[in-house]
């Protein structure tokens, strides 16, 4: 599972990426190799008298500890243990139970008593070091533990191309992506057939950027087995962010189509539709699934997004106090915070607004827009002052782009604090000074600090302005306007009267039915032109 991915965070509960069960039936382990955790249960359920059922129980435990139903999950080990008290295998999976519940002491009790009697056996060993890898709190030794089995697992079993997957995903774990590629190189030479030794690869040259050789082995699990679903999510996820959406979504599609149609991989699909801004299909395949599925979190939480996105407020906040009530609140991520702020804003409730947005920015503090939606709302409020300080606290913890000196000066005109807002637009001329813009925003604070327009402290960066953006004047009619009428101004006050005409005649050849231009210079031809001397 890539959870490095955005689509990810609007899962509301994502399964582990599936093991492959040696030593269970091969049906099965399929099916969980495919996402398909229905199919896999009934396959299993089906063997548990066979004469692999101690291997069976364990396997079905595990796909309900996937699916995070931990009681059904202990259940099964326990029936497997009842058949047949030695079994290595179900004593892992009872040790996998209390790592998921957080109790490793009782978790490391239950492996060395599988060690007991499965020492020998690789895939105990694959399994124990499998419990580490997916432990939701594994620390680096226990990382390193899982390593250590498995090297265990693989010298007993040199062709153990499942081990090698799993030791490349402790080395990734370790941020270590040279020795996690080395692992998933070596499995795909035990069994270049391995789809999932093939995903692997094309996730760890994902998060590294290496986009083309990602592709090629998404590509390269997808042509060796044709029905691997995941491949086919994760290279969706790659077109995605590459910006190539129609690819990304019909990628995604045949995922959607080969997964098994449950509400987990629907809500996949219509957080991949959300994120590539189809709204509309997000909300519809979430109003689908709601029909037989009313309390999915994950749907409630796209549908209160969703209408959020289509400017349907007041069914968003409906949908988002929905949701609220039926999420677990240690599972609320900085986007529910951030939506609901959102929400509340746009529903004339701005202290909650406020309240929420600073929840997200404590989730998720290196994310910019956050910072400009809560100071949009202080400013939305005339509390101009606050908005000025929750950009410089953005700045403070994130640094200052161009665009954040732009919010900031806003922020300090809003607030009537003129000099601060030219200083900081300044800082924005002295890194782009051919930035027409830029001049703009000065001139208009200057104007603000000469209000009768005395000193003509805004002449200068207008007639920049007009320098800069003279060339297109289509583009920057508005504000090459705005320019001349505050020059044609400034010179009729000064009595400079070709001046004046000049810049008001700009004015009038920009806007024809300008009509203060039309009132300036009917004025100035009132007064006669001083006689030369």
């Amino acid at each position: 599972m890539t959870n490095n991915w955005k689509y990810a965070l609007l899962i509301a509960a994502m399964f582990p990426t599936a093991s492959a069960f040696a030593q269970s039936g091969n049906q099965g382990r399929r099916a969980v190799d495919l996402e398909r955790y229905q199919e896999a249960k009934s396959y299993y359920k089906g063997q548990l008298n066979g004469k692999d059922a101690g291997n069976a129980y364990f396997a079905l435990g595990d796909v309900y500890l996937r699916s995070e139903n931990v009681d059904s999950a202990a259940y099964y080990f326990n029936q497997g243990l009842a058949k047949d008290s030695k079994s290595s295998i179900n004593m892992v999976g009872l040790g996998k139970v209390e790592l998921e519940k957080g109790n490793k002491a009782a978790a490391e009790k239950h492996f060395e008593d599988a060690l007991k009697r499965g020492k020998k056996d690789p895939f105990v060993r694959s399994m124990i070091a499998e419990a580490y890898i997916e432990s939701p709190n594994a620390t680096e030794q226990d990382l390193n533990k899982a390593i250590e089995h498995l090297k265990e697992a693989v010298d007993r079993d040199k062709n153990n191309a499942m081990a090698y997957v799993l030791m490349g995903d402790a080395y990734l774990k370790l941020k270590n992506g040279g020795q996690a590629m080395t692992s998933y190189d070596r499995a795909t030479q035990i069994d270049d057939k391995y789809a999932k030794a093939h995903l692997r690869r094309g996730q760890l040259f994902t998060g590294s950027r290496n986009y083309n050789e990602a592709e090629a082995a998404y590509k390269k699990a997808i042509e060796v087995d044709p029905n691997y679903a995941p491949a086919y999510r994760d290279l969706g996820e790659l077109y995605y962010f590459a910006g190539q959406y129609d690819r990304a979504l019909s990628t995604f599609k045949q995922y959607v189509d080969m997964a098994e149609n449950t509400p987990d991989t629907r809500a996949k699909y219509a957080s991949f539709l959300f994120l590539t801004k189809d709204y509309e299909g997000t909300l519809n395949e979430v109003q689908e699934v709601l029909k037989s599925d009313p309390n999915n979190p994950t749907m409630n939480r796209l549908l209160a997004y969703s209408y959020l996105e289509l400017g349907r407020p007041e069914e968003a906040l409906q949908a988002m106090e929905n949701y609220l009530t039926k999420v677990d609140q240690s599972k609320l991520i900085a986007s529910d915070y951030e939506y609901y702020g959102k929400i509340l804003g746009r529903n004339n409730q701005p202290a909650k607004a406020i309240e929420n947005l600073e929840k997200a920015i404590a989730m998720e503090p290196t994310k910019p827009e956050l910072y400009y939606d809560l100071a949009n709302q202080y400013a939305r409020e005339k509390q101009f002052d606050k908005a000025v300080e929750v950009h410089n606290r953005k700045q403070e913890k994130l640094g200052a782009s161009n665009t954040d000196y732009f919010h900031l000066g806003n922020a300090y005109m809003m607030a009537e604090q003129y000099e601060k807002a030219d200083e900081t637009y300044k800082k924005i001329t002295d890194a782009n000074p051919t930035y027409a813009y830029a001049h703009l925003w000065r001139a208009r604070a200057q104007a603000n600090l000469d209000p009768e327009t005395e000193k003509g402290l805004a002449k200068p960066h207008y007639e920049e302005f007009i320098n800069l953006a003279g060339q297109d004047k289509e583009k920057f009619k508005k504000e090459l306007v705005e320019a001349n009428t505050y020059l044609g101004y400034y010179y009729y006050l000064k009595g400079e009267r070709d001046n004046a005409i000049k810049y008001w005649t700009e004015v009038k050849t920009l806007d024809p039915t300008n009509t203060q231009a039309e009132t300036a210079l009917a004025e100035i031809n009132k007064t006669p032109r001083a006689k030369k001397k």
